[in-house]
């Protein structure tokens, strides 16, 4: 059993066979999805001219500046207003197009920022690998969700047909524990490396501007500054919403959380805090 020790909770209306969204954590399922496709030796870190429109300096960016989010690129992750996020995800047929139109604002792989855009133009490089839309449909089934039995797990694509790697990814609470255990234990799952653990490294690794809270389509606790009171070693995938896998290697385990917090009234520190004394009482 994947479950050496697990404990678990619903509010009411809610179970362990309830489907919910992970918004941004499905950045973290797009991660998996390159990193698949690297073990493969379909992509690499160090590949550039990634997408046929970038005829001009946008050409360098790397695979890796898209996954640290350091590509330089002009977006706006903004979602109290209309804005680059917005438009992208409501109003675009192709989001990945739409990112990649943005231009340049600041030096390639020298400037940190958030941007669903980044993932959704990761997200079209990926469904770029495949010659037939079946099999790129098929991918993520096939390769990650079925071999670690993450079976309801959902993924939308948008209207061309591309996944929206940045934010619609849909799993029962269980499931996205399998996820986070996939990366606790390095990318091996039941004796199958379905990532290399250098993949595992790189994505808890902080990219280079983040100032310690990032990594590859991973958020990290490496400097203490997202969760004092968490380990140092702690990284996470992160929802809009209030939703998190933490992966903590220190503890051996993972924490899922999935709720609606839309006023910021959940203390996701304390929370974090209280499940940790219950796993190490002299915390």
């Amino acid at each position: 059993d994947v479950y050496k020790r697990q404990g678990e909770g619903y509010a009411d209306g809610f179970d362990m066979d309830t489907p919910l969204l992970g918004w941004s954590m499905t950045k973290s399922i797009t991660n998996a999805m390159v990193g698949i496709l690297i073990r493969q030796g379909k992509l690499s870190l160090d590949q550039d001219k990634l997408w046929p429109a970038w005829d001009d300096e946008r050409a360098n960016i790397q695979l890796r500046d898209l996954m640290q989010m350091q590509s330089g690129l002009k977006f706006d992750e903004n979602y109290a207003t209309l804005s680059d996020a917005t438009e992208m995800l409501y109003r675009s047929e192709d989001m990945a197009k739409r990112a990649a139109e943005m231009p340049l604002e600041h030096e390639i792989g020298n400037y940190w920022y958030y941007s669903s855009g980044t993932t959704n133009i990761i997200s079209g490089i990926v469904r770029r690998q495949f010659d037939k839309q079946s099999d790129y449909l098929a991918f993520p089934h096939k390769e990650l969700f079925r071999k670690i039995g993450m079976y309801s797990a959902v993924i939308e694509p948008d209207e061309s047909g591309t996944f929206i790697g940045s934010s619609y990814c849909y799993a029962t609470p269980r499931d996205w524990a399998k996820f986070g255990l996939l990366y606790l234990n390095r990318g091996n799952w039941m004796g199958e490396q379905i990532l290399d653990s250098t993949w595992v490294d790189f994505s808890r690794t902080p990219a280079a501007h983040s100032g310690g809270i990032y990594g590859g389509q991973f958020w990290l606790n490496a400097d203490q500054n997202n969760f004092p009171d968490a380990p140092a070693d702690l990284f996470f995938c992160s929802g809009f919403e209030g939703q998190y896998v933490f992966i903590i290697p220190s503890y051996d385990l993972v924490i899922v959380r999935q709720g609606l917090d839309q006023g910021n009234e959940f203390n996701v520190n304390e929370c974090l805090v209280d499940v940790l004394t219950a796993f190490n009482p002299s915390l």
